[in-house]
């Protein structure tokens, strides 16, 4: 009787769990093919792209901030640093059509051409610095801002960087 009752156990749990697997099954796909199928068409594409590129501007956006604060970098290191988030942006652009995000990734460019200005200026390197300034002026002009003076950039640059580098404010 105890065999014929471990047995019916057996069974019954071995029936409830693929029962419960087989209902599960389809309908987690169907959830699934639900939720991706608005990312799914161009418009959706488009977006996931734009994302992603945003994402990984700001990753290197905040990690070039945090390499501007730390000491151990040094001028060579923020190069670098800045010009990786130049690359990203400049091989970025072309995958993009939406005019918004095109502002942006002009807006993270200058902002990123005042970073290196005040590097090459932190270096003595004057005459990199005053090239690197022209150049954030002029995509930022472009990009619509109202104030692209030099005073104004740099402080709003080291704002950013405090910002952007989890520093607390004094």
């Amino acid at each position: 009787m105890l065999k014929k009752a471990g047995l019916f156990g057996l069974l019954f749990l071995v029936g409830a769990g693929l029962g419960l697997f087989t209902g599960w099954k389809p309908s987690s796909t169907r959830e699934r093919l639900r939720e991706g199928r608005p990312f799914g068409d161009p418009a959706g594409r488009d977006f996931l792209k734009t994302y992603d590129l945003m994402a990984r501007l700001w990753e290197v956006n905040m990690g070039s901030a945090m390499r501007l604060q730390d000491p151990k970098y040094g001028p060579e290191g923020r190069r670098e640093s800045l010009n990786l988030l130049l690359d990203i942006a400049r091989k970025s652009r072309p995958e993009v059509t939406d005019p918004a995000t095109l502002t942006l990734i002009d807006v993270e460019t200058g902002i990123t051409y005042v970073r290196l200005a005040m590097v090459e200026e932190a270096a003595g390197n004057l005459p990199a610095s005053q090239t690197w300034m022209q150049k954030a002026q002029t995509i930022l002009k472009q990009a619509g801002w109202k104030d692209y003076s030099e005073g104004h950039l740099k402080k709003l640059v080291q704002a950013m960087n405090k910002q952007d580098a989890c520093e607390p404010s004094r």
